[in-house]
């Protein structure tokens, strides 16, 4: 019996997702942005936090940053999935490809956490009496958000590496390219310092767009 063959489906569709890396980049930095632009700081007095939080619209604010957020996080499922297609090309079911699967899930469930767990506690006075707003929560729910993603991109940081290791070794990539992607890696690891976050989105950003530029439609696969 002939193998059953699918019908109705896009060509082609697996180079596109390769560009939803470089969507998730743009939609993490912006729902960032608007999620925390012109919130007072940790360490700002109560009655500062109190009177910014009791404007409703900087709380419809906070959950637009972490619907853009959530979106981005979205089309990052979409690109861990064509990474590991790309990496299965060269090392099949082999340890690399599972890191990918692992590493890049991992991350992508701690980040979804991250921000609901940040965006519901500071937009809780919505539910409260009189919408009262609670500073010391708020303060935790920044600490508990930001410590949250950071840990989670030590899952992002072995994917890095898992995909630099297999590209380089299969020569997909020239070796500084390969061991760039492992110090990038590495140093997600640490993400609980900011400056790296930006390492890690700049290797997605980039990487999503040489897939794309290097991909093509193959109608045997997609």
């Amino acid at each position: 019996m002939e193998a059953a063959v699918a019908v109705g489906r896009p060509r082609g569709i697996a180079r596109w997702t390769a560009l939803a890396g470089a969507v998730y980049v743009v939609l993490f930095v912006v729902g960032t942005i608007v999620l925390f632009s012109g919130s007072p700081a940790g360490d700002a007095a109560p009655a500062k936090v109190i009177q910014w939080y009791s404007d409703s619209g900087h709380r419809d604010r906070v959950n637009i940053g972490w619907i853009l957020i959530g979106l981005g996080i979205f089309f990052l499922l979409w690109f861990i999935a064509t990474l590991r297609r790309a990496v299965m090309a060269v090392d099949a079911e082999g340890i690399l490809t599972a890191v990918v699967t692992i590493g890049g899930s991992v991350y992508a469930a701690v980040a979804f956490a991250s921000v609901a767990v940040n965006a519901g506690i500071r937009t809780m006075s919505d539910d409260t009496y009189q919408h009262r707003v609670f500073p010391e929560l708020i303060h935790a729910a920044d600490d508990v958000g930001y410590v949250m993603h950071a840990t989670g991109a030590a899952a992002l940081g072995a994917m890095i590496i898992a995909v630099s290791l297999a590209f380089m070794w299969a020569a997909v990539w020239p070796k500084w390219a390969g061991w760039l992607g492992v110090i990038v890696g590495i140093l997600a690891i640490g993400a609980i310092f900011f400056f790296t976050q930006f390492l890690f989105l700049l290797w997605i950003l980039v990487v999503s767009i040489v897939l794309f530029l290097r991909s093509a439609p193959d109608p045997r696969t997609v």
